[in-house]
């Protein structure tokens, strides 16, 4: 895949809510072809995102994506939707609570006539940070705000600079902050950057910078007003505890799969 040109079509908008609620999560997931440590040459499809993001397997879970042509080329806008009703049985968290990922098995999609595109192995090259700095440019792929192109179901594909030291954990977890608008529907963007004109998996998007502050109301005499506002700061899961989860996902299957 040239990133360039394949980089739409690694994720999908998540959707997931109860029966008959009108209130639902919405997120972003990237594909990721991940290989069975088991001696066989079989590999999962995961849906890659963050654990908020999926909030509860007991719930139902949707993604849609564009349909292909014979020559394996996206049809856009004639959608595909697939839908499962509790997806407790292809759920896999990270094995840390305190880390925000989490994926689903989604290699039901495989043989259908969804089109998509997988990461691989390429993109999970451990980060040289030696040629990684704060104001190194960033990809990131998502629905911000749930804002996308709904006629061609596409996703937006945006921009940011790293702003903390990325080879140090910030506030000693495995993160690093963006610079960039980040969104709700933002959450579970892959984030890739460049080294030597090759783009790697920098990390996943997670949360985004909030400044709580006071609004005067009028008259001066009446309660103070919280607000907040956006501070076009985001956080990004660093690649290594992706890596962890798709080993964590990877052995679980094996073993209520075996050969």
């Amino acid at each position: 895949m040239v990133f360039e040109q394949g980089v739409a079509y690694l994720t999908a908008r998540i959707e997931v809510k109860a029966v008959g609620s009108s209130s639902y999560s919405i997120g972003t997931g990237f594909f990721y072809n991940a290989k069975l440590k088991d001696g066989s040459d079989r590999t999962l499809t995961l849906l890659i995102s963050n654990r908020h993001v999926f909030i509860d397997p007991a719930l139902n879970l949707c993604i849609k994506l564009n349909r292909k042509n014979e020559d394996d080329t996206p049809i856009y806008g004639d959608v595909r939707t697939f839908e499962q009703a509790g997806f407790q049985n292809i759920y896999f968290p990270h094995p840390d609570p305190s880390i925000d990922l989490a994926c689903i098995n989604a290699s039901q999609i495989t043989h259908t006539d969804a089109f998509y595109r997988n990461l691989h192995d390429d993109f999970l090259k451990e980060p040289d940070y030696s040629h990684i700095f704060p104001g190194s440019e960033a990809v990131f792929v998502g629905y911000p705000a749930n804002r996308y192109d709904q006629v061609n179901n596409l996703p937006l594909i945006r921009k940011g600079w790293i702003s903390s030291m990325p080879s140090i954990d910030f506030n000693g977890k495995g993160q690093i902050v963006l610079d960039a608008q980040v969104f709700q529907g933002s959450s579970g963007s892959p984030v890739f950057t460049s080294v030597s004109g090759n783009y790697i998996l920098l990390g996943v998007v997670s949360e985004t910078m909030i400044r709580h502050a006071q609004l005067q109301t009028m008259p001066a005499n009446m309660p103070q007003v919280g607000v907040e506002q956006i501070l076009g700061l985001g956080l990004i899961i660093k690649q290594r505890h992706v890596k962890e989860l798709i080993d964590h996902a990877t052995e679980e299957f094996a073993k209520t799969n075996p050969i």
